[in-house]
């Protein structure tokens, strides 16, 4: 296969993955330009991966547009997908683009009618479908081992989703909320394990704990709770390199501190919630959704007239019971999780290399994607109103 250009659009934090999957990974690609609305940023990120072949572009347009770029991979905040995603499909290159598709019905329908129009592969990274222990799980569904599939569970426990309510996610109107930046994920593998589409949802939510707290300053530099807060964010004067020298950069350039407060930044989305799910082939689910958590972990219990099975990410296992003997059999997948998402990001780019070059059929696409987005805002309508909400 003849390496492929690519262009990364929004020097975000998870371009980092992208940029660092390249250049390990030059049989495949290679970063052949760069554009985000701080250029700087972009800088930044080529100097701390050593891709020096990149071009950092002064337009979205120019760097789409570069003879060099194969594909295009959008990593910008999730309610900025539309605009580049259009632009690439419209001009004939492959598209990456992050999850979710977008943040509302019409922006998804916007990036829909161009991937249906264009010759190109459109592939949304919804990576979790390509870790080891979400496989292994659709694998038993449809092997029959289950029997009939009467119920779902899910949980993500997640300590790292703190630092959202200092970062754009914890807006909705940069990531809609975390029923949409963060769960749609979650929506996605219901979605793929259930093989049945959502038709009504009821969702419960709460901002628990991030909540306002008198004493503490606006952001941690000034805080006079530094010494005794377990989510004090130190930040250094200096620029520093790559991810952390695109955050200074941001600061600079924008005047929004890197350390705001957890606890008195301004959000409008929840730290837990739970969604109970109804689907159109008599299966149900839950999900819920924790970021004030002890430990990181994703886990899925599917239970069938004729069996069981349970997956950890964490614990990087799958376990089968059979309903009437209960027979146990547990399958270690911890070897083939060696990249992020438990073993999904390697995964999932060399799925979108294959495509690009084959023509085959991307794992999750736009349909995906739609159906995700519109699950994530029956959630957050049902929460915001107390009704279940059909789809």
């Amino acid at each position: 296969m003849t390496p492929m250009g690519v262009a990364i659009i929004g020097a975000s934090m998870r371009s980092t993955s992208f940029f660092s999957y390249l250049r390990d990974h030059p049989e495949l690609g290679f970063v052949a330009t760069a554009y985000d609305v701080i250029p700087g940023r972009c800088e930044c990120l080529i100097e701390a991966f050593g891709t020096g072949e990149t071009k950092v572009c002064n337009s979205l347009l120019e760097a789409i547009d570069d003879p060099r770029v194969d594909a295009v991979f959008v990593t910008t905040h999730d309610a900025a997908h539309a605009e580049p995603a259009v632009a690439a499909l419209n001009a004939g290159k492959h598209v990456f683009c992050e999850k979710p598709l977008a943040t509302s019905l019409e922006a998804c329908d916007a990036i829909i009618e161009a991937a249906g129009n264009a010759p190109g592969i459109f592939y949304l990274g919804m990576n979790l479908r390509h870790g080891p222990v979400h496989e292994k799980l659709h694998e038993i569904r449809f092997s029959g081992r289950l029997g009939k599939l009467l119920t779902i569970e899910t949980n993500e426990y997640y300590y790292g989703g703190r630092t959202y309510f200092r970062r754009w996610n914890r807006l909705r109107e940069f990531g809609g909320g975390l029923w949409i930046t963060k769960t749609c994920h979650d929506f996605d593998l219901l979605n793929w394990i259930s093989g049945g589409n959502a038709v009504r949802i009821f969702g419960l939510s709460s901002l628990s704990h991030y909540r306002s707290k008198p004493g503490a300053a606006a952001y941690c530099r000034i805080c006079d709770l530094k010494t005794q807060c377990p989510d004090y964010y130190e930040v250094s004067d200096e620029k520093g390199t790559g991810a952390q020298a695109a955050l200074w950069l941001t600061e600079q350039h924008t005047g929004q501190k890197r350390d705001v407060c957890l606890y008195n930044s301004d959000k409008d989305t929840f730290d837990n919630a739970m969604a109970l799910v109804e689907f159109d082939n008599d299966v149900r689910a839950t999900h819920t959704c924790n970021v004030v958590s002890a430990r990181e972990t994703r886990q899925m219990r599917l239970m069938g007239t004729e069996g069981a099975a349970e997956g950890d990410m964490d614990e990087g296992t799958v376990t089968v019971w059979k309903r009437h003997t209960k027979e146990k059999e547990t399958f270690d997948l911890r070897e083939r999780m060696t990249s992020g998402h438990g073993g999904a990001d390697d995964s999932i780019m060399q799925d979108f290399f294959h495509c690009c070059h084959t023509g085959a059929k991307p794992r999750s696409s736009w349909e995906d994607g739609r159906r995700s987005v519109a699950m994530g805002l029956a959630a957050r309508e049902s929460c915001d109103t107390g009704e279940v909400v059909t789809l």
